[in-house]
């Protein structure tokens, strides 16, 4: 493999500093999560002291920044458990949403959840706080928790909080199964007195603040966790051998690109024509999540990520060591990845043009089917040869 010695000093150090350069990117990343977290959190606290279109169609703008920013963290997850028993606070889904809120007749939740029209904003008797919602999701013992929060956590459609969550709150359910069209949820449900709509807008504010409030601690805690040089989970990864940490990088994203992205987020939409199983299906904003979902990848693969103040972290990059023993496997992957990003953003372009997932996963809608499958196949072949990745430097024994 271009006449490269194996597990000798230089490789060692080129893996080595490929490896510090991860822990870079991943808390750079984070901290770009974080900042739009709390731009959300403040544009939240605008719209709720002095609720109206303006300032409710700000707050939607905010969220689908700082969805998608945090879009490009997710690579991390599945190579790191740190990141994966986390996720769940900020990023869960599909969601129960009548838990939270009211929601039409007809509504449909998952099978045997009996608190799927429970309705916290409208019949809830507790006080909405921090620490309320913190225990329906989190599994405390249901015999310490008030009784409103017994036995809620026991199902993961019960998603309580996170970016789901106040997606839901700002948007409301997507009822429109035939054409593009979000949530529709009124300014009104978010204004004090004579001029509320739907009961309860007292509630109702304070959930959104809570959730909004906690999306940010929950991003706080991550970031802390990355902080190269610093004690927690950077330490943690920095001393497993390089090796193993090279390891779970190549895992982490190949994992995300087939195995969540294509098999989880997009096939199982696809194969049910269901448009319930889409991400973020109360503002039909999925395809960005797709779209820098897809991206994250490659810039990862690449050493490269651009910051929120339009400003590059390069570094060693993955290709970097890859091109060291195997240049053709290095070009094959980079071509794949330019593949993967152009049949992304085709996809992102069509549902912004008007036809977003929800419309493109209908069984008669063959077009749209076709763009998903395409990207399906793309990420199956990048993950394939991010396998071939993973065991050459398995072989190298760095």
């Amino acid at each position: 493999l271009s006449g490269a010695a194996w597990g000798g000093t230089v490789e060692t150090s080129l893996a080595d500093e490929v490896a510090r350069h991860y822990v870079e990117q991943a808390h750079a990343r984070y901290v770009d999560a974080l900042e739009a977290a709390q731009e959300l959190a403040a544009v939240v606290k605008r719209f709720l002291d002095d609720p109206s279109e303006e300032s409710h169609a700000a707050a939607k703008r905010a969220w689908i920044e700082a969805h998608s920013v945090y879009s490009h963290t997710e690579v991390f997850r599945f190579g790191n458990p740190n990141v994966d028993d986390w996720e769940g606070l900020v990023n869960a889904w599909p969601m129960d949403e009548g838990l939270i809120d009211y929601v039409a007749e007809g509504y449909v939740h998952h099978e045997g959840n009996p608190h799927a029209r429970e309705d916290i904003i409208g019949t809830g008797r507790a006080p909405i706080t921090d620490e309320l919602i913190g225990e329906l999701q989190e599994g405390l013992d249901p015999k310490a928790a008030p009784i409103e929060t017994a036995t809620v956590s026991d199902m993961e459609t019960n998603v309580t909080r996170g970016f789901h969550a106040v997606e839901f709150l700002l948007w409301g359910q997507d009822l429109d199964r035939t054409s593009r069209g979000a949530g529709r949820r009124r300014y009104t449900d978010y204004v004090e007195g004579d001029g509320c709509t739907n009961g309860r807008c007292y509630r109702r504010r304070d959930y959104l603040s809570a959730v909004a409030r906690l999306l940010v601690i929950d991003l706080e805690f991550i970031t802390r966790d990355w902080e190269p040089g610093g004690e927690l989970y950077s330490k943690v990864f920095r001393e497993l051998s390089v090796s193993e940490q090279l390891d779970r990088m190549i895992v982490g994203m190949g994992t995300m690109g087939y195995g969540e992205l294509a098999a989880e987020r997009m096939e199982v939409a696809l194969l049910t024509s269901d448009q319930e199983e889409e991400q973020s299906c109360f503002s039909d904003q999925t395809h960005q999540a797709i779209f820098h979902n897809a991206c994250s990848i490659e810039t990862l693969y690449r050493g490269e990520h651009r910051r929120r103040d339009g400003t590059t972290l390069r570094g060693r990059g993955l290709a970097e060591l890859v091109a060291h023993f195997d240049p053709e496997l290095n070009e094959a992957l980079l071509a794949r990845f330019a593949e993967t990003r152009r049949i992304a953003t085709a996809l992102r372009d069509a549902a912004e043009a008007g036809e977003p997932f929800d419309q493109m996963i209908l069984a008669d809608n063959e077009a749209g089917r076709a763009r998903i499958r395409a990207l399906m196949d793309a990420l199956l072949a990048q993950t394939e040869l991010l396998e071939e990745a993973r065991a050459l430097c398995a072989r190298a024994e760095l």
